[in-house]
């Protein structure tokens, strides 16, 4: 009568979520200021480096190279464990990895990032039980 118990359609969406699309423009200055940020993180040392590794990090994730922005991202916490930039996208780029291979029917590929996650709290308890 009033609709209470009809069961309302569920949208079907793609479980692999697409970032937005940048202009032909926006991707070649991202890609330059990529190549010239790259070429100069060996030079930088202390969190100057661990902030450009983050940044080089976010730019490979909007030009949508993942596995590029993880392996950023997992070299700035290698120089040092910590929360922020570099392990927010790791947690997000581990899901999105996860997503797509339980998309794919990969079990492998799903045991993988979940272990990589798995990873990332070991971290994070670690990370927290310094700061004690």
């Amino acid at each position: 009568m009033f609709g209470l118990f009809k069961k309302k359609h569920a949208e079907k969406v793609s479980p692999v979520e697409t970032t937005p699309t940048l202009s032909t423009e926006e991707t070649e200055q991202l890609k330059v200021e990529c190549k010239t940020l790259v070429g100069q993180v060996d030079s930088i040392t202390g969190d100057d480096r661990i902030n450009m590794l983050n940044h080089i990090g976010m730019i490979n994730e909007k030009l949508d190279q993942l596995d590029d922005a993880i392996a950023y991202f997992e070299m700035s916490l290698k120089e040092k464990e910590q929360f922020g930039d570099a392990y927010n996208g790791l947690l997000r780029l581990y899901e999105e990895k996860r997503k797509q291979a339980a998309y794919g029917k990969d079990d492998d590929g799903i045991q993988k990032w979940v272990t990589k996650m798995d990873d990332l709290m070991s971290i994070s308890k670690r990370v927290l039980k310094s700061n004690y």
